[in-house]
């Protein structure tokens, strides 16, 4: 009777074990499913951001022959980058949940970075071809995940809308090369830190201090924005 009773516990224990082992791997399937549905989602939209870059290309090489409208092109740029940003965020959390695609979640954050900076060069050589009509702020972070900056920066971005362009770039995102190039030519060493125009501002700034840069800035380039630019009591 004793034998009989160990034979099916034995049975039970290894019953209990096979369960385990299906649920187990029913588990890893399922997450392998998620992932990848998230992966064909960020290729999908890597590949919109990339149409959306080679059409404004295409339209600011039109600029000389008078085909194209400045401020036509500035509004694209500035719809196009809140896309991406938008895109990009989804991609970090992507990123931060994989356990089986970390490397081309990397890679397609590289491809984000990337297009971002081809989007800043792009602004510049529309200043350099029509009149400056926004300010161009970089933004470079770490993943300090008390940081307030970006929230504050998100605040003015809406606060004056199309009349700043944001490019955000996380400093230790070692994958992209280009992220430490810049941060090596503006010679920033400490996050966050934001360039306005070439100027710089190590660590974290109020929003009253940025908020009075900017509209100086954008006096500067001929905008008077009195309603953005009042500092309420």
């Amino acid at each position: 009777m004793e034998k009989m009773e160990r034979k099916l516990s034995g049975k039970k224990y290894l019953l209990a074990f096979i369960l385990t082992i299906i649920i187990f791997s029913g588990g890893i399937l399922i997450g392998i499913i998620i992932e990848n549905a998230r992966l064909e989602n960020a290729k999908q939209s890597t590949l919109s951001e990339k149409v959306g870059l080679l059409s404004l290309q295409l339209q600011q090489r039109y600029i000389d022959s008078g085909i194209a409208d400045c401020k036509s092109l500035n509004k694209i740029l500035d719809t196009n980058l809140n896309e991406l940003g938008k895109k990009m965020g989804i991609i970090i959390d992507y990123e931060k949940k994989s356990f089986f695609n970390q490397e081309e979640f990397d890679l397609q954050l590289r491809d984000y970075f990337l297009t971002e900076i081809q989007y800043f060069l792009l602004s510049q050589e529309i200043d350099r071809k029509c009149s400056q009509d926004n300010l161009k702020i970089l933004y470079f972070y770490d993943e300090n995940k008390y940081d307030t900056q970006g929230s504050i920066l998100g605040y003015l971005k809406n606060k004056f809308g199309e009349n700043i362009l944001i490019f955000s770039f996380n400093s230790k995102f070692k994958e992209e090369p280009m992220i430490n190039l810049l941060l090596t030519s503006y010679k920033i060493n400490q996050f966050p830190s934001i360039v306005i125009e070439n100027e710089i501002l190590l660590g974290h700034q109020e929003i009253e201090e940025l908020q009075k840069t900017i509209c100086g800035d954008l006096q500067r380039i001929g905008k008077n924005l009195a309603e953005e630019c009042s500092i309420p009591n």
